[in-house]
């Protein structure tokens, strides 16, 4: 074999490209997560806080605008911008296992709020109506989402701001794998048939160029300011500003990798994202074990009994677990399958990581009791 260093550099060059504008949206989406999260707890608020409702609502949204550029091969020269919007910021911004713990605390009547009143509900069948309304409002919404997104990019992105593209489309050599990212291969070949494939107007050319070369470049900078700001400041926001972002851009990576690596395993089902949602969950009710968890039955002092601890383990639960797990991806591979597959990807994935929060979380709360956190 020959070594070519010209295709080496190019290869490179685009490992680089990818690494840096995934890092930029793995922080941006991680860190819009928890503004509006912020911006979504108030009193009173129709929709109990906190949740991740309002983030997962978003997400999906806009994955199904991307859905429909793409298929409309708008993103024909963006591929590694489609990657980092899709797969990273729609999937930071959207949380799998804070949805299933959310879903637990509910139906257990394990919120911090019920623990801090005493709340109790009518008796324990309630339980089960608490666990199909949190479960139920956020899967519809979140696939309403998709649905109103792929729409708003095909009716009024894609038709008014688009020319006819004549020119036989071949996709470039450096695409990203479908496995790897949130790409639907099968409507865009679709729409190429169908000579329905587009090019986006030059402002929307240029407006994605901006984005890409903006996201390349702001990969290292927003790293170095964050771990300078979670150095410097040691207050509240280590733990809900800073170290989530750090540690979001590892599991972003961790999640890309398993989709990547087990995705094309079997088409009916989705495993690299199934593992990433299903780890995620475990973890999040572990950490939460040890964030609420009463350190003795007799006292409520949690297992985390310091400032600084408690702010390391809510940028676990919040940055870590938020940012490996997704919905946007979760519920977009559930549209794209058949009925009744998508019937047993979401049953799986949901039953299986809520056993794991009643056999960690759900143990130690019905054996030794929950407490609220000291942050």
């Amino acid at each position: 074999m020959i070594f070519n260093p010209v295709i080496s550099n190019h290869k490179l060059s685009h490992y680089i490209h990818v690494f840096c504008t995934f890092t930029t949206f793995c922080i941006l989406g991680t860190e819009t997560r928890q503004a509006i999260t912020a911006l979504s707890t108030y009193t009173p608020a129709f929709v109990t806080a906190p949740t991740v409702l309002w983030s997962n609502c978003s997400s999906c949204m806009l994955m199904g605008i991307m859905q429909s550029l793409n298929a409309y091969t708008w993103m024909k020269d963006h591929q590694v911008l489609f990657l980092g919007v899709t797969t990273g910021y729609c999937g930071a911004l959207s949380s799998f296992s804070s949805m299933l713990l959310e879903v637990f605390e509910h139906s257990t009547n394990l919120t911090n709020g019920n623990i801090a009143n005493h709340t109790k509900l009518p008796n324990r069948a309630y339980g089960i109506m608490e666990f199909l309304s949190v479960l139920l409002v956020h899967l519809m919404v979140s696939m309403g989402s998709l649905i109103f997104g792929r729409q708003l990019g095909k009716e009024v992105i894609v038709a008014y701001g688009s020319s006819s593209f004549s020119k036989p489309y071949t996709p470039p050599s450096d695409t990203v794998k479908e496995n790897a990212g949130d790409v639907d291969t099968q409507e865009m070949e679709k729409n190429i048939l169908e000579f329905k494939f587009k090019t986006p107007a030059p402002f929307f050319k240029k407006f994605f160029d901006v984005v890409d070369k903006l996201a390349y470049a702001l990969a290292f900078p927003l790293i170095i300011l964050f771990v300078v700001l979670c150095a410097y400041y040691e207050n509240y926001s280590r733990g809900k500003w800073t170290l989530p972002c750090l540690f979001g851009i590892f599991a972003g990576f961790l999640r890309y990798w398993l989709a990547e690596m087990f995705n094309k395993t079997n088409k009916k089902f989705p495993l690299g994202t199934f593992l990433a949602n299903v780890f995620a969950t475990l973890l999040i009710g572990i950490f939460t074990m040890v964030q609420r968890g009463k350190k003795h039955f007799s006292t409520d002092i949690p297992i985390v009994n310091s400032l600084n601890s408690c702010h390391i383990v809510s940028a676990l639960i919040s940055g870590f677990c938020g940012t490996l797990s997704t919905i946007s991806t979760f519920i977009n591979e559930g549209y794209k399958l058949s009925f009744i597959n998508m019937l047993i990807y979401y049953t799986v994935s949901i039953g299986i990581s809520y056993c794991l929060l009643v056999i960690t979380l759900g143990s130690y709360a019905w054996t030794r009791g929950l407490t609220n956190p000291i942050c």
